[in-house]
């Protein structure tokens, strides 16, 4: 058995490393040509790094894959959830250490110079802080030190680990080809969604081959990351083709380029990897209790990381490939603060210039996807509540995804609209579709993931009162700070403050809706109160807009799109939307508060 696992281990690295040799010398960017009398890196950069960088992959992956499989697929009590815990130190270690390697290596292929040349001067590597592709390694080993630290610590979630970890995988985006693509927010979302979502995948099973093959779990462990894996093909697919949508021109760039051919060759392997998935659900997930197919599941899952490797070999060979030029003409100007082109603005753009950010697109399609397994589950679920769920989600996506998303950033109404709806509108609705309700009718502790419900329940006294007062606080701020510039300047801040206030608005409109179940008793007075001040809130801020000073006239004015509104007159717009549009639903909500008794 020990040689079948050195076999298979052996098997899976070569199948790396052979792909990548391959994908570097059909390339060319392993044997970049020498111009007389230009500096050059050297052969041993160029062949070194992209080595780095496939251990590097691996390690990444390997420790986020071993952290799921503790936290996430590990049955409750399971001896196996410390050795992954355990494994996943060492793989830390590992990524740490291919981090630290990658350090003089990139500068070496930046600069360019020999990378003997700048060990042997302390001073050039310390000139590497001011190169943004060796200054991510920082906030890499950052992460990586506290996934080590929180793996020591029992008392602390395993989650934290899991997220810190997955953290740790997304600086490197923002100096790769997603950071000069023209779409600058889609190509880095589709990054993000894609590292994370390849390294679950592949980790995970990784994980499961090596340290639940024997275990007595091994079924429901299967079952858990069935369903994982199935979501990570999903989300590699999507983002895979939103991001080659970034990055083409046109569609004959895949077989007249080099880098739509390595991308043809990785859309193979996903759909080699999608025929082993499917063998997988269809004849060991739910038979692996019998021996001989266990023993196809270890045949099975060894040939699907060989085939793993080798399209991270490939993904590695595709990051050392230019991808085509843009069209002539492509860039404007002031796509240099927005990192996406606007077109001149029309009511109409706000629903037909798309922005398929994947990010945006898994975040909402998992709560799509789960509630309507959740209603077949159920049987006689309510239709009014489903129809309450998917109308929040498609206001969010509406919101997000469309024209509202991308002129958001570049004009104060539409900005209003989308922070409305992603704040006050939508967190309504959803809390209305009774999604904790649903989790706890069709989820039990004998079920594949637990008691969902009772797990979503939990809470404390926090939850009634701080935290939606930082609700309510933060509407304010927002636009009495520089917390507004700074949230549209950047894609990923933009993402986070909506984030911050959609969840905000799930904790608060949970309490007001009344159809989930609390952590404590709120009375009627307790949910009126609150929803005044809500309503309160959003007078104030549109008043403010209305009356008040230009609210980050210097932004609008250098990103404002052609044929838009003056700035004054769009900011009185704003004004108008923060009075007018949270009326009607939130006047609606004090109607049923008032008919129906808690």
């Amino acid at each position: 058995m020990r040689a079948a696992t050195r076999l298979y281990a052996g098997s899976v690295v070569a199948a790396g490393v052979v792909v990548l040799v391959a994908a570097l010398w059909f390339g060319g960017a392993g044997a970049e040509p020498v111009i007389a009398g230009l500096p050059t890196a050297g052969p041993v950069t160029e062949w070194a790094l992209p080595l780095v960088k496939l251990c590097y992959d691996l390690c990444a992956a390997a420790t986020l894959g071993t952290l799921l499989a503790a936290v996430v697929l590990a049955p409750a009590g399971s001896p196996e959830k410390a050795a992954c815990l355990r494994a996943a130190r060492w793989w830390a270690l590992g990524w740490a250490v291919t981090a630290a390697l990658s350090y003089p290596l990139t500068m070496s292929y930046v600069l360019p110079l020999p990378v003997t040349d700048l060990i042997a001067d302390p001073g050039l590597l310390r000139y590497g802080l001011t190169i943004p592709q060796a200054r991510v390694v920082l906030p890499v080993l950052g992460a990586i030190t506290m996934v080590v630290l929180a793996t020591r610590l029992p008392r602390l979630p395993g989650w934290i680990a899991l997220a810190v970890a997955a953290f740790g995988l997304l600086p490197p985006a923002y100096v790769g080809h997603a950071a000069s693509a023209a779409d600058h927010d889609v190509a880095v979302s589709a990054l993000t969604v894609h590292l994370i979502a390849v390294s679950l995948w592949v980790g995970g099973l990784g994980a499961v081959l090596v340290h639940f093959r024997r275990a007595g779990d091994l079924r429901v462990v299967l079952s858990r990351f069935s369903t994982i894996a199935l979501c990570c093909f999903a989300a590699v697919a999507v983002s895979g083709a939103v991001g080659a949508w970034v990055r083409l021109s046109a569609v004959s760039d895949l077989w007249r380029t080099e880098y739509g051919q390595f991308l043809l060759a990785k859309t193979a392997a996903l759909v080699l990897l999608g025929l082993f998935g499917r063998t997988h659900r269809d004849r060991t997930v739910a038979h692996v209790a019998d021996r001989s197919a266990r023993h196809l599941f270890v045949r099975l899952a060894a040939g699907e990381l060989i085939v793993m490797m080798a399209a991270m070999g490939l993904a590695v060979g595709l990051s050392r490939t230019p991808p085509p030029p843009p069209p002539p003409g492509a860039v404007e100007a002031h796509e240099r603060l927005l990192e996406y082109d606007l077109p001149p603005f029309t009511p109409g753009a706000l629903l037909t210039e798309l922005r398929p950010d994947s990010l945006i697109l898994l975040c909402l399609a998992l709560p799509a996807v789960g509630y309507l397994v959740g209603v077949r589950r159920v049987g006689d679920w309510p239709l009014g509540r489903t129809l309450a769920w998917y109308t929040g989600l498609a206001l969010l996506a509406l919101v997000l995804l469309s024209g509202i998303g991308g002129y958001a950033r570049a004009m104060l109404s539409v900005q209003a609209l989308q922070h409305v709806v992603v704040a006050v509108v939508a967190p309504l609705l959803l809390c209305l579709g009774a999604p904790l309700t649903l989790a706890a009718r069709a989820t039990t502790e004998s079920s594949q993931y637990g008691d969902l419900g009772a797990r979503l329940r939990k809470g404390g006294p926090a939850f009634l009162a701080v935290l939606p007062a930082a609700y309510m606080v933060a509407f304010p701020l927002l636009y009495r700070t520089g917390w507004l510039v700074w949230s549209l300047a950047g894609h990923a801040a933009h993402l986070f403050t909506m984030a911050l206030f959609l969840g905000g608005g799930l904790l608060v409109f949970r309490v007001l809706a009344g159809v989930d179940p609390m952590p404590g008793p709120v009375s009627r007075p307790l949910r009126a109160g609150l929803l005044g001040g809500v309503l309160l809130v959003q007078l104030a801020v549109g008043a403010f807009l209305l009356l008040g000073p230009p609210v980050a006239a210097d932004w609008f004015y250098l990103v404002g799109p052609d044929d838009a509104p003056d700035l004054f007159a769009d900011q009185r717009l704003a004004g108008a939307v923060h009075l007018l549009v949270p009326l009607l639903p939130l006047a609606l909500l004090a109607v049923r508060l008032a008919r129906h008794t808690p």
